[in-house]
Parts: C-alpha cells; structure tokens; sequence
C-alpha cells in the first residue's frame, strides 16, 4: 500500500531539511548556521521545517534515528547470525557512513551521536537471545557496557581514517569482548 501524498510530502521536506544541515556544514559551524540559511538550501518555508522539527539537533536526531533503524534491520538479516558477523556488520555500516560521523565531528555533534548511539544500540543488544547470562545485572549494565565501548572504538577508528580493515576491527573488538 503506498503512502499519502501528505507522509510522502513530510518525508521530502525532511530529507530536504536533512542534506541541506549537512550541505552548511561543510563550509560553517553548526552553532552559527540559522533556520533561515537551512529552509532556503532546503527550499522549504519556515512553517514547514518547524512543522517537522523543533531545532537544529531535532534534524541531526531524525537522521540518526533512520541511520539506526537501517543499521539494526542489517543485524538481524539471515547472515547476521552471531555476534562476529554482527560486528562485522556493525564497522561495514560505519564505513559506509563514515562522511557523516565525521562531520558529526567536526561540529562537536558528537554528544549527540553518543546519546542515540546509545539509546539505539542498548534496545539491539537487550532484545538479543544469545545474552551471556540470565544475570538482571548482564541485563541491566552488559548493554550499557557494550554501547559504550563500541562508540569510543567506532570514533577513535573514524579520527584515524578508517586505517585499519573491516574485518580487522571488527576482529579486535570481537576478540576484546571475550566472544
């Protein structure tokens, strides 16, 4: 079934809103680039960007938000059956991405990368079946734990230039987590 013409509207002023940040950001700080600046790149009206978002971070949130629904539907396909092709997966998805992360960066966004990194990646981990124990601490902190550590290493990875392979990343951090 497909969409009303008006979520199909919504979803392309967003995405409008969306390339236009990233577009400003490339030549300027995010803390000095204006709603205005963002509407006229993205060729929407004011009443229409803040019919979708409240302010600048609202847009960096939202594409996060998708950056990580596409992320977590590629850790559950049929290939992706334990935790080494998980990782694998998971540094594959970042360098794909890596332009944005590192824009991200270097606009001292990455708070913000670290908190819906963490909201999105704690959910994943706590929904998984192959956890190491029935613990209600495994529960409650192994996520918290996880997310942390894969968030320093994905930056840290991200700032050296993706120097080291896909597979010879994932493999550290597969063989530091003890699985």
């Amino acid at each position: 079934m497909s969409e009303p013409f008006s979520e199909i509207q919504k979803r392309i002023t967003k995405d409008s809103v969306i390339a236009a940040l990233f577009k400003l950001l490339k030549n300027k700080s995010f803390i000095k680039i204006t709603i205005t600046e963002i509407t006229k790149v993205a060729g929407v009206s004011r009443t229409a960007f803040y019919r979708n978002f409240q302010t600048k971070d609202d847009i960096v949130i939202c594409h996060l938000n998708d950056l990580f629904k596409e992320l977590l539907s590629k850790l559950v396909e049929p290939g992706c059956t334990n935790k080494q092709t998980r990782t694998k997966a998971f540094f594959s998805f970042f360098l794909e991405h890596r332009n944005f992360v590192t824009i991200l960066i270097k606009a001292d966004l990455t708070p913000i990368l670290y908190e819906q990194f963490c909201i999105h990646v704690t959910d994943f981990f706590r929904h998984q079946t192959d956890k190491l124990s029935n613990s209600i601490l495994y529960e409650k902190y192994l996520p918290q734990y996880i997310a942390s550590g894969l968030f320093k290493v994905l930056i840290e990875w991200v700032n050296n230039g993706n120097v080291e392979s896909v597979n010879e990343i994932s493999n550290f951090v597969f063989e530091i987590t003890g699985s």
